[in-house]
């Protein structure tokens, strides 16, 4: 399995803090970046080679500071180029042609994730899977995307930030995808917002049964908000123990 961690945009949410670093090279605790957690999910799966896109926002900021990743356990990190913002999916398409022989779990570069992240599907099932945490103010959800489910608790949907909050639980920013995810890619159209969206990737894999949507164990949390890395920062010990909730 490869990982792919999305760390490009604009950043324009932690403006103007984003006119001077990189979004995902914010302080979050002692010794911590905000890109650290990403990476170290990833190392907490074992992961050897990880895949790092980044965008035109102070992108050799990123490479300076992550370099080889030895310090995160990794035998091998790449770097992609997102020259502007134009969906999570969109991500896949910077991905090098000799990396698309692998299952890969794709992370947001501002995503945190108190808990070891368990994933169901070894390479070769053909499954995707996606993740959704249960968030306190349910309106919020309107920021995120949604999977929709029937009165069974069956998923039915997938919904990119619905205009109307179908539960308090959001998709986060990780998902499995198997190989056959970049011939998915290349099927997607850009949306209203010219971008290529997740959800919609995810969809084409719930349209042929193939989507697993589990919850978060513990905490999680999208720190490319002000009010969200705020809550984190407060929620830290002085000696960065997690004080969350």
């Amino acid at each position: 399995m490869v990982g792919v961690v999305a760390a490009g945009g604009s950043g324009s949410r932690l403006s103007p803090l984003t006119n001077y670093i990189n979004k995902h090279l914010a302080p979050c605790e002692p010794g911590k970046l905000m890109i650290d957690y990403p990476l170290k999910t990833m190392a907490e799966l074992g992961l050897q080679e990880v895949i790092v896109v980044t965008g035109s926002n102070h992108a050799s900021q990123i490479v300076d500071y992550v370099a080889d990743g030895e310090r995160y356990g990794f035998k091998k990190v790449e770097y992609a180029f997102q020259a502007k913002p134009a969906g999570i999916a969109d991500v896949l398409k910077r991905i090098n042609d000799k990396e698309q022989e692998s299952d890969l779990l794709l992370i947001l570069g501002d995503n945190y994730f108190s808990e070891r992240i368990e994933v169901p599907y070894p390479t070769g099932k053909g499954r995707a899977v996606a993740w959704e945490f249960d968030i306190e103010d349910p309106f919020k959800a309107q920021k995120f995307g949604q999977a929709v489910r029937n009165d069974d608790g069956i998923v039915t949907d997938i919904v990119e930030k619905p205009t109307k909050t179908y539960s308090s639980r959001i998709l986060t920013g990780l998902y499995y995808f198997p190989m056959d995810v970049f011939q998915k890619v290349r099927e997607l159209t850009p949306s209203a917002r010219n971008e290529l969206e997740i959800t919609h990737l995810l969809k084409l894999y719930l349209l042929e049964d193939r989507l697993t949507v589990l919850p978060v164990k513990g905490d999680w949390a999208d720190l490319g908000e002000w009010d969200s890395l705020q809550k984190f920062w407060t929620s830290r010990g002085a000696d960065g123990s997690a004080k969350w909730k």
